[in-house]
């Protein structure tokens, strides 16, 4: 082999392993939004590189298409060892990665047969190192503009795919992948017309703005079903809404018929009264007894446990601390409520509602507690809910909210409620794990 000859061999060799790493990198710098932390994502993009690279390089050589789809199966296998979470979502991203690694490779394949056809050119073929370079510089081209094209594809939707952590269903999964699998049978009728010379040119355009539009169709897709996702969220956000103030109605109606008791069983405390004294002067006082205590527990029934300084607050409190009890978990509350303020007994209703929801869902531990605190402090109003919980709490560093325990994923729609009033009043949520306490903070800021 002469040195020209080695000089072309190697360099043809190696810009394909050098393709196929790009592709590992892309494919983590695709993943990493999905999963927990990037460490995951760069061990599936060396995942599929190193398992290209190896089918490129170990004989005998397989064809093209099923060596992609195992590098890509190599992937998501990673993926799922991983982070079990939403399989639904790792197999749409396995596809799409898939499909956009093919039609954006194809869409090059086309620009490389004009570009290679400077290499025939006679005044250059007659010069074989100035050819030799014109090559190197097309592989360099080739392999610039291939990364270059998938990044721009994964970015474009990555930033379409707003809520990476919800979960995917089937249904959903079939609709964004519908769009990957129909640009992929596109390019094998292409592969299958394409030696075709006399229909060469036209079936390498027709092509060109067919995988264009299939790339451009999957982007398309990926906005809509967001679009579509956040309706249906704002709308069930809105549906638990107005659920839970019916329900706070249903407290204010409860502390105005507790309000009529007591001002019913004060305007008979007289007459109670005359009773005992006429008992105790006939000298039944084991019955003047029994009557004080059937009046005692009659007062202690109507008597909330929890005194907040607002009502409604007190009887939600109260409901939850029923609720805990009866599960066999500590419930204690140290809750003072701001009178006198610009504060809605609605929105820290809102706010008891889903954070006591949420520590009843996941409170645990071998003495399983839930602690309320609330205090003011100039102009602002902390509200702090704690319970035991043994575990890690995952959190999502860029929304800053914990993921949820629910099968749907992403962060609940109670705590989106929640930073929306908390944000109402220019505060905002924080949650802290402290060994095997976790606490969610709520600052409020009220005049």
């Amino acid at each position: 082999m002469s040195l020209i000859e080695f000089c072309w061999h190697t360099t043809s060799y190696l810009s394909i392993i050098v393709q196929l790493a790009a592709a590992g990198v892309c494919l983590g710098i695709f993943a990493a939004p999905y999963l927990p932390n990037r460490s995951k994502a760069v061990r599936a993009g060396a995942a599929y590189g190193v398992v290209m690279i190896a089918l490129y390089v170990m004989p005998p050589q397989i064809d093209n298409i099923l060596a992609y789809f195992i590098g890509t199966l190599a992937a998501f296998l990673v993926m799922c060892a991983e982070d079990r979470r939403n399989l639904n979502q790792k197999i749409f991203l396995s596809v799409t990665f898939f499909s956009m690694r093919w039609l954006s490779a194809s869409m090059l394949g086309i620009l490389d047969r004009y570009l290679d056809r400077l290499l025939l050119i006679p005044e250059i073929m007659d010069r074989i190192w100035l050819t030799y370079g014109i090559y190197v510089a097309i592989r360099f081209v080739d392999i610039a503009l291939g990364m270059l094209n998938l990044l721009l594809a994964i970015w474009a939707i990555n930033r379409a795919y707003k809520d990476k952590n919800r979960y995917m269903g089937k249904r959903e999964l079939l609709l964004l992948s519908v769009p990957s699998l129909s640009g992929v049978a596109g390019y094998a009728a292409y592969h299958f017309y394409q030696f075709r010379d006399e229909m060469a040119g036209f079936y390498d355009l027709l092509c060109f703005f067919y995988y264009l539009i299939s790339i451009l169709t999957v982007l398309a897709i990926v906005v809509i079903f967001q679009r579509w996702k956040t309706s249906q969220e704002e709308q069930a956000g809105q549906q638990l809404l107005e659920s839970q103030i019916d329900n706070i109605k249903t407290h204010i109606e409860g502390v105005e018929k507790l309000y009529g008791d007591l001002r019913s069983l004060r305007h008979d405390m007289g007459n109670h009264i005359q009773m005992i004294e006429r008992l105790m002067v006939a000298g039944n006082s084991a019955e003047a007894s029994a009557y004080l205590e059937r009046l005692k527990g009659e007062w202690q029934e109507l008597t909330p446990k929890v005194r907040t300084g607002n009502p409604v607050v007190d009887m939600i409190l109260l409901e939850k601390k029923k609720e805990a009890e009866a599960r066999g978990i500590r419930f204690t509350c140290d809750f003072c409520y701001p009178n006198g303020t610009g504060l809605d007994a609605f929105d820290v209703s809102v706010l008891l509602y889903n954070a006591l929801n949420n520590c009843l869902e996941s409170v645990n531990g071998e003495h399983p507690y839930i602690k309320v605190q609330a205090f003011r402090k100039n102009s602002v109003f902390m509200l702090i809910v704690s319970n035991s919980f043994t575990g890690r709490l995952r959190m999502d560093a860029a929304e800053g909210l914990p993921f949820t325990t629910k099968k749907s994923g992403g962060h609940g729609i109670g705590l989106k409620n929640m930073r929306r009033v908390a944000r109402k009043y220019m505060g905002d949520l924080s949650f802290e794990q402290d060994k095997d306490e976790v606490t969610v903070g709520i600052m409020l800021q009220i005049a």
